[in-house]
């Protein structure tokens, strides 16, 4: 009997839960499971409604729209941390429909009474970024509706609508972004991102400034495609430390010495 009762439990503890992959997600199945990292949280204001909404990524990177609203958000939210890495079931898929796409995902993630959050240990410490090439961006073959990450070189912070150099009085700033290829990119920020850019900008004292932009929206402005905000969910990061950041430097440095 001991020997039973030995295995029962070795085999127990050998049994693996079985995560789906987020690119598998539809709502024609109800019983999923996911292991995800939460990668950005953001709120967005509709009126007398607000939401809390989540990017969900999975370790092959496969990103997902998770929102969280009515009563839901008091007893979720406190135990929401960015970063943490989780497992879930119990969700609701619904299209995601309206103009407003973080990412790709045809589906997005609802909480329900039967949703269960769990915390679980680290399963990658990869960023997940998924970077869109300026190329594309300039051309107007990327959909609008669908956030994309940006990254390049700031060379020209301004506003053609003010005098002076920028400070934390302008409503909006404009900057360029440079690729390693040399393609120019045109970004612009409202007021509230304004503030958080300039002072990042004028506190970084690298010579070199990378500017990630990470769930940027675009848009037309005079005939020319940009990258602005969207919401709260995009975010600016300049000289973020990370492996992209350092092949962007190089590849500046490189270009540099090349003209000399």
């Amino acid at each position: 009997m001991a020997h039973l009762l030995s295995n029962a439990v070795r085999n127990s503890f050998n049994t693996k839960v079985a995560y789906t992959d987020v690119s598998s997600l539809n709502p024609f199945v109800h019983e999923w499971r996911l292991r995800v990292k939460i990668l950005r949280k953001f709120v967005r204001c509709f009126g007398n409604h607000n939401t809390v909404d989540l990017i969900l990524v999975d370790e092959k990177g496969q990103k997902i729209h998770a929102v969280i609203d009515g009563d839901y958000i008091d007893r979720v939210c406190r135990r929401i941390t960015v970063g943490d890495w989780i497992s879930l079931r119990g969700f609701k898929l619904t299209l995601a429909l309206y103009p407003f796409r973080p990412v790709p995902h045809r589906f997005m993630l609802r909480w329900q009474d039967t949703t269960v959050m769990k915390k679980i240990s680290p399963v990658s410490s990869n960023n997940f970024f998924s970077f869109a090439s300026f190329d594309d961006v300039n051309s107007g073959i990327l959909d609008p509706a669908v956030c994309v990450d940006l990254i390049g070189e700031i060379i020209k912070v301004g506003n053609p609508k003010e005098d002076g150099g920028p400070n934390n009085d302008w409503n909006e700033i404009y900057f360029q972004l440079q690729d390693k290829t040399d393609n120019i990119l045109q970004c612009r920020l409202p007021k509230d991102y304004a503030n958080d850019f300039f002072n990042k900008w004028r506190h970084c004292t690298d010579d070199i400034l990378i500017c990630i932009m990470r769930f940027a929206k675009l848009e037309v402005n005079s005939g020319s495609w940009l990258a602005t905000s969207a919401y709260t969910c995009t975010e600016i990061m300049i000289n973020f430390p990370c492996q992209e950041v350092t092949d962007m430097k190089h590849a500046v440095l490189t270009r540099e010495c090349m003209q000399r």
